[in-house]
């Protein structure tokens, strides 16, 4: 082990030499600026403008097809971009979405990212189309955000304008929106990335090339952002109320429960350090969290069903530990799953080298379960360059029982996007004699061309954290990937990207015996109109120690099992207006055989009016039991009559649960970071003749944001 670690830091040394960085130096303003689209005031004339714009995409390394230009000031209160973004054929760019935190993929977009503490590994994201719509997410560990980070909702400006040469985006954020070391003077990290979407054409400041397949996430490569001084801070206190009102009407076999929804709570936002943040909440309210997706369970393991309440979301990733969606030490939707929340702390931010995430919630007695305490404590921290080392420690507590969790893990990158990375966890529980434990460690090597990954990850059979996710226990997965994704087009040919690869794992329990081995093969083809088409072939061999029964009665027996599928997929450019994806695999399903699809259909009527439609649908037979469906349909609307009123309607219904659902939300953003939501949320039970409304909720809900 200790000549592995030697051979590590032997091949790492030259990375550790500096590079030569771009720079920009910022200048003062003290002139109003306007956030209009304009630039129009006299500052911004007096900026030489960054322009040495570089492709990444479809030519790593070519000139733009496009010319771009960038101006940035800074006042006591803002920090200012001016963006002018010539088009050869205005005409031609795309500006669709209004809502904001919508995807923006069907729109031309601009994305700057700042890395306040210039660690080089975490990093504010702010997106913009043409007319300054807006979404943004929070970069951790130089890794893609995930779901939870880009619901992650910053407080800025940005309003845009398309000409007759272009579209001009003119943006101020505030600095009490960003956090960042109490100095006098600033160096901070930037890179700016410009999509023009017709093209697929990608171009950025600084140049980070396909090596480094993390794209703008790739914190350490960022430019120098310099000469930022003396700027006013605030006190970094940010309280928010908020009230609602409402009904709510429930029905569960002859009892009716009707209630009346008025309430009230408060969070609270204070700035202990520069780079250290406490939130507090009380009597905390979920009302306008959207409806999660219908799923329906065809194997023996847990469903996933992804975090979506705001509080939990804001800095969730310095929370996270383990593998996403398998074995995760920290999962917030435990928390107040079955119980009113109310109330609670959470502490956020950097000290030094060292992120620091802790939290402690409350709920209540209620539903035949005692009150009990949520708390977790995360650290990570720089040891070197690109290379981390973290602990965590969970524990839930009430007068019935104790749960808890201490965790080491730590990552090495190097090169592009490689990584070698691993951790350890051990719970503790009362119900159990003695502690169980899990760990993973991964070698994971990769760049634009090829990638090859091989892991090991183990689970104890009473590993069982109450505050996390855990989807399969009694097991020790070997597993390997490996594929080549080479560029065959220059943005000219039909194909852009071919992607082959090659994935095996094999999963023992902890006597050793073989309970899953898998092989799946794949090759994809992606075109330079970035429509895809895949195909898959998957050869996986069950050993059922136990049977398990589906929730429709269907059972499982105990034994040996081999099945073989293939299946086929196809994704069309969701830019176009209109969309759609499809995909169909057909193959054995535990001694019978089982035909799955699943497609969706969308279209964008106009700037205020999109639909998309999704069918899933499983034709199962088994030899002795007959054949079932497993069927579930979506139709979602999009409304939006500006960029501060907009909404979103779900219906969705399953033939396994034999229920229909109704969920809208509108939202009104009556001043940034301040919202009204009016929420329906309708459930239907269907499987008999009259259709009976099971749930019935209507909510008005205001909150206001003070900053101080």
């Amino acid at each position: 082990m200790n000549k592995l670690f030697l051979y590590i830091n032997i091949l790492l040394i030259p990375l550790s030499v500096a590079q030569v960085r771009p720079e920009v130096k910022v200048i003062r303003t003290d002139s109003a600026i306007k956030v209009d689209g304009l630039l129009d005031e006299s500052m911004w004339d007096k900026i030489e403008p960054i322009t040495q714009f570089v492709q990444r995409l479809p030519q790593d390394g070519a000139q733009p097809t496009e010319k771009s230009e960038m101006r940035i000031l800074f006042d006591d209160n803002n920090l200012y971009f001016g963006f002018t973004f010539f088009d050869s054929e205005p005409e031609k760019v795309r500006a669709t979405i209004l809502n904001r935190g919508g995807y923006i993929h069907r729109d031309d977009k601009l994305e700057i990212a700042l890395d306040t503490y210039l660690d080089r590994r975490n990093a504010y994201l702010f997106e913009m189309n043409p007319l300054g719509t807006q979404d943004d997410a929070l970069i951790t560990d130089e890794n893609r955000p995930s779901l939870d980070e880009w619901a992650w909702d910053g407080i800025y400006l940005s309003e845009g304008r398309i000409t007759d040469f272009g579209w001009v985006l003119e943006v101020a954020i505030p600095w009490n929106t960003l956090r960042f070391p109490n100095k006098n003077e600033l160096i901070m990290g930037i890179a700016v990335k410009r999509y023009i979407n017709r093209k697929n054409e990608s171009v950025m400041w600084p140049h980070i090339g396909l090596d480094y397949s993390s794209d703008i996430y790739q914190v350490s490569q960022y430019a120098n952002l310099t000469g930022i001084k003396n700027i006013k801070r605030g006190n970094d206190i940010k309280i928010k109320p908020f009230g609602i009102i409402g009904s709510q009407r429930q029905i569960s076999g002859d009892e009716t429960k009707s209630d009346n929804l008025e309430n009230g709570g408060v969070d609270l936002y204070y700035g202990l350090k520069s780079n250290l943040t406490l939130n507090l909440t009380y009597n905390t309210d979920f009302a306008q969290v959207e409806a999660d997706n219908a799923q329906i369970n065809l194997n023996r393991f847990n469903l996933f069903y992804p975090e979506k309440r705001e509080f939990f979301l804001t800095r969730s990733k310095l929370f996270s530990f383990g593998n996403s969606r398998q074995t995760e030490i920290f999962f917030s939707r435990r928390i107040g799953l079955n119980q009113n929340v109310l109330g609670g702390s959470r502490m956020y931010g950097q000290v030094g080298k060292t992120s620091i995430g802790a939290l402690n919630i409350h709920t209540q007695a209620e539903n035949g379960l005692p009150a009990t305490a949520y708390s977790a404590l995360r650290l990570r921290s720089n040891v070197r360059d690109r290379t981390t080392i973290g602990a965590i420690v969970t524990d839930v507590s009430n007068k019935e029982t104790q749960n808890s969790v201490i965790g080491f893990d730590g990552q090495m990158r190097f090169w592009g996007n490689s990584s070698i990375s691993a951790w350890y966890s051990q719970v503790k529980d009362d119900q159990f004699d003695k502690p169980s434990e899990a760990s993973h460690i991964l070698v994971d090597l990769k760049n634009d061309r090829y990638f090859f990954a091989a892991g090991q990850h183990r689970v104890d059979k009473d590993f069982h954290p109450s505050l996390g996710f855990v989807q399969r226990n009694d097991m020790v997965e070997n597993r390997f990937i490996m594929g080549f994704t080479p560029r065959v087009g220059n943005g000219e040919e039909l194909i852009r990207q071919m992607r082959y690869n090659l994935e095996v794992s094999d999963v023992k329990n902890l006597e050793g015996l073989s309970e899953t081995s898998i092989v799946k093969g794949g090759i994809d083809a992606i075109f330079e109109s970035r429509d895809r088409v895949g195909l898959k072939i998957i050869r996986q061999k069950e050993t059922l120690l136990d049977g398990f029964t589906l929730v429709n009665g269907l059972e499982i027996l105990k034994g040996d099992y081999q099945d073989r599928k293939i299946s086929l997929s196809a994704r069309t450019n969701q830019s176009r207006g209109y969309w759609g994806n499809f995909s169909i695999s057909k193959g054995d399903y535990f001694g019978g055989n089982k035909t799955s699809w699943t497609s969706s259909i969308g279209k964008q009527f106009s700037n205020h009016l999109t639909l998309y439609g999704s069918a899933n649908q499983n034709i199962i037979f088994m030899p002795n039991q007959g054949e079932f469906t497993a069927n579930i349909y979506g139709l979602t609307a999009e409304v939006a009559l500006n960029r501060k009123w907009f909404g979103k309607a779900l219906i969705q219904y399953d033939n396994f649960s034999n229920q229909l659902q109704f969920y809208c939300r509108i939202n009104w953003i009556h001043t940034p970071g301040s919202d009204l939501f009016i929420v329906i949320n309708k459930l239907y039970d269907m499987s008999g003749n009259n259709n009976d409304q099971i749930q019935n909720t209507q909510v008005l809900k205001l909150t206001y944001l003070f900053q101080i």
